[in-house]
């Protein structure tokens, strides 16, 4: 193994420990890798950690679990002031668990179970140090928990904490951006949602490294979960928290109790707030989300803004367009709420990525930046043959000809095929209504500048903070050659990403006036 880079700055070091146990108890736009921070980065070979290779069993269920007992004060394996953590610039977390490959399976589908696990938080002189603490680790996410070696996990700590600068919570999750060249996808969208400034929660972004048993894990972005909290998805008692997402919906997850098909348009509709469901309330908020669909179906504009805040559904289409994320059509990871039962529906928080940026879906290349195809359609997106409600679709998911939606079936298909996605008519039938339409496209023109700028300034930021942790990663998990020829570069792909997506916010504009 090649030695890994490390800068060593001229302090103390200071990492993120974490120990587990199952028992109860800005550079400039042309910067590279290397020559980002060259001054003080310093190349040796470092103490590189053993992977672990034993397979554990994944129970069925998720077992009873307990928080683990605090070490022993001068455990060297387990203290920060005997073993101390490098700092690359960025906050370090250790874990240490009884039996690793229960964080490594690549083979199960059965639901991840905790184990119990220590938690101590220095931040590098970035953030303020957490002490050890009690708390527990699982895989998280679907594809990215099954295709790939470097896992994504979750993190529950006994008490509520507050972890680098990010409000006190139990909750916390690390993604492992494998599949993303960059590292930054998921980062930059949550900024450019940050800077739309509707959206009542915009998860944060903290890029932290992360070793598991002495296996150093490479680059995570550590951030919030997705869930109900005065500091996250504020909703009250009688609020509630969706998310319109294909794999824990009725198909895919059809022994849940917490899910249905919307009544208009089919889609799938999980409650992920509230967490226990009292006997006939979920057709209850079946029912209340039937009114939005009812409205969005008629495009009845003065009844949608009665029953939603209208900025956030704008704002949210416009990032998934302009990042071009295909889960729109399935719908995964879309998710929505009401504060309160006389509450308006609120798009957000926005989530999950990876799919978008002009994904190839090649995994043998894990191709970027291709595409530049629009997913509402290059034309007036209520034109599409998807656009109308579940009863007036055919067996293959599309409209009836002479269906309400414009073009209708396969007889819109020819030399004026359509060219969007095959996102519902729930996302797309508002571009019907006038209004609607000419408020659109006033809000993107206010955007549109604000978004160019932050693209630049973002990921000039990311890649001079990150330098030597990405040069880490690429190290730990090498990647196919992409055409940068240069396997994994996070510095490269950074560029073609920017290059992309300067291109699709200048033809955006061109699109949305030809609406």
């Amino acid at each position: 193994m090649d030695c890994l880079v490390r800068r060593l700055a001229p302090v103390i070091f200071a990492g993120v420990l974490v120990a587990c146990s199952e028992d109860p108890v800005g550079v400039d736009a042309g910067v590279s890798v290397e020559s980002a921070g060259s001054s003080d980065a310093m190349v040796f070979e470092p103490v590189y950690f053993a992977s672990s290779t034993s397979m554990g069993e994944v129970p069925a269920e998720e077992p009873e679990y307990s928080f683990a007992e605090m070490p022993a004060v001068g455990v060297s394996s387990s203290s920060s002031s005997v073993n101390p953590m490098p700092n690359n610039g960025v906050p370090y977390i250790r874990i240490l668990v009884d039996d690793a490959s229960v964080l490594s399976r690549t083979d199960s589908l059965e639901k991840p179970a905790y184990i119990g696990c220590t938690i101590e938080v220095a931040g590098n002189g970035i953030y303020a140090d957490v002490p050890m603490s009690a708390a527990k680790i699982k895989q998280r996410g679907n594809s990215t928990r099954l295709w790939y070696d470097k896992k994504p996990y979750r993190i529950k700590f006994q008490e509520k904490t507050e972890m680098l600068g990010l409000a006190a919570n139990k909750d916390w999750v690390l993604l492992a951006n494998f599949r993303d060249p960059t590292n930054l996808m998921n980062a930059l969208a949550f900024d450019i949602a940050r800077e739309m400034g509707s959206f009542n929660f915009v998860n944060a972004n903290r890029f932290v490294e992360v070793e598991i048993n002495g296996d150093y894990k490479g680059l995570y972005q550590l951030t919030e979960q997705v869930e109900q909290a005065e500091s996250r998805v504020n909703v009250a008692a009688d609020g509630v928290l969706l998310s319109l997402d294909q794999d824990d919906g009725p198909e895919l997850s059809p022994d849940a109790n917490d899910n249905f098909w919307s009544a208009t348009y089919k889609l799938p509709v999980a409650v992920k707030y509230p967490k226990t469901l009292a006997e006939g309330s979920l057709e209850q908020i079946r029912s209340d989300f039937k009114r939005l669909e009812d409205a969005i179906a008629t495009a009845d504009y003065d009844a949608v803004q009665a029953l939603l805040d209208v900025r956030t559904f704008m704002d949210f289409l416009i990032l998934q367009e302009i990042t071009r994320n295909v889960e729109l059509e399935a719908p995964r990871s879309m998710y929505l709420h009401k504060a309160s039962a006389e509450g308006k529906y609120v798009f957000g928080p926005v989530w999950d990525f990876d799919g978008g940026f002009g994904y190839s879906w090649n995994e043998e290349t894990k191709e970027y930046f291709g595409s530049q195809s629009w997913i509402l359609g290059s034309t007036n997106p209520s034109g599409s043959p998807f656009n109308c409600t579940a009863d007036k679709k055919n067996d293959w998911g599309m409209c009836a000809t002479g269906a309400s939606g414009g073009r209708g079936g396969f007889g819109g298909f020819g030399a004026n095929a359509w060219d969007g996605s095959g996102a519902s008519g729930f996302f797309t039938n508002l571009f019907s209504n006038a209004q609607f339409l000419a408020e659109y496209k006033a809000r993107w023109a206010e955007l549109a500048p604000k978004i160019s700028a932050l693209v630049s300034e973002r990921l000039n930021v990311y890649l001079a903070e990150n330098a030597v942790a990405m040069a880490n990663d690429a190290e730990r998990w090498p990647w196919p050659e992409s055409r940068n020829n240069t396997g994994k570069n996070s510095a490269a792909a950074a560029r073609d990403l920017e290059a992309w997506m300067q291109k699709r916010i200048s033809d955006y504009s061109a699109v949305v006036n030809g609406y």
